[in-house]
């Protein structure tokens, strides 16, 4: 992957195919992706966090039964042409990034799913780490990587890519 890939937490991912805050910066960054300016990188992980929340806001009744299956249908057509493209790349659970999300979940005190992120993101050498998650960001800024809130900061986000 290219050395100014930008890793998107589920969070990110999920904004755009259902519309919220940040959905805007969410397509802005899938465009540029497209456009091979910024490729996208994510977990294998990440795979089944989106179709989990997906479910979440059917089960919360935040989106109809055909909006489920829609989002689900767009994200995994979408990721699987972006693939293709060479625009997006998901990174597999190997032993050795599992390891060390493990180390991560201990020195700061995270979910396994968040630790799994920074690793991958680290391991795929990201420019920007983008996540709607406050503390999450902290956490990557303090691993060293540049990181934009994409709720909070839209307009840096498009300036940024």
């Amino acid at each position: 992957m290219v050395e100014s890939s930008v890793y998107l937490d589920t969070s990110s991912i999920v904004k755009r195919y259902v519309g919220e805050r940040g959905s805007l910066a969410a397509d802005h960054i899938y465009a540029k992706a497209e456009a091979r300016e910024h490729p996208i990188v994510m977990s294998l992980w990440n795979i089944g966090e989106v179709l989990g929340v997906f479910d979440r806001y059917f089960s919360r009744e935040l989106i109809t039964e055909d909006a489920l299956r829609q989002s689900i249908q767009h994200f995994l057509a979408e990721s699987q042409k972006m693939i293709r493209l060479g625009s997006m790349q998901i990174l597999p659970l190997s032993a050795k990034i599992l390891v060390e999300a493990y180390i991560h979940v201990l020195k700061h005190h995270i979910y396994q799913a968040d630790a799994l992120q920074i690793v991958t993101a680290k391991a795929a050498g990201c420019e920007l780490f983008i996540s709607a998650d406050s503390h999450l960001l902290k956490i990557v800024r303090d691993e060293g990587l540049a990181a934009l809130n994409i709720e909070r900061q839209e307009d840096d986000v498009r300036r940024h890519l």
